[in-house]
């Protein structure tokens, strides 16, 4: 399997940010589920996906909440992932350490708007 290389800055609590350079990863969107309410109301449910990263693990690794992603083919490209704990905890595989994450969507702030 070929996966995509990026920089990679990993915040945890009580730590300062682990910053990782031209590292693999891989992320698996979470799957969309339609929620349909009991007043006829409905809504698209985006479930947590996983993202993987190959590299040690390092200090408070587990206690991780906000990953920010620059693929190194794309410097100008920037993704941030909340690690979610609702229903998956990180964990280890071999040599690969796997988050439970949602994308999030970041904006300049402005007085104006």
């Amino acid at each position: 399997m070929d996966h995509n290389k990026a920089g990679i800055v990993i915040h945890s609590e009580n730590v300062e940010p682990e910053q990782l350079t031209d590292v693999q990863f891989h992320f698996a969107p979470g799957e969309r589920s339609l929620y349909a309410g009991a007043d006829n109301t409905g809504a698209i449910v985006q479930r947590a996906g996983w993202l993987g990263i190959r590299t040690a693990p390092f200090s408070n690794w587990l206690g991780s909440f906000l990953i920010e992603l620059r693929p190194s083919n794309d410097l100008r490209t920037e993704h941030m992932f909340e690690v979610t704990r609702s229903f998956h905890e990180p964990l280890q595989d071999g040599e690969w350490l796997w988050f439970p994450v949602k994308p999030v969507v970041v904006t300049a702030y402005s007085d104006h708007d």
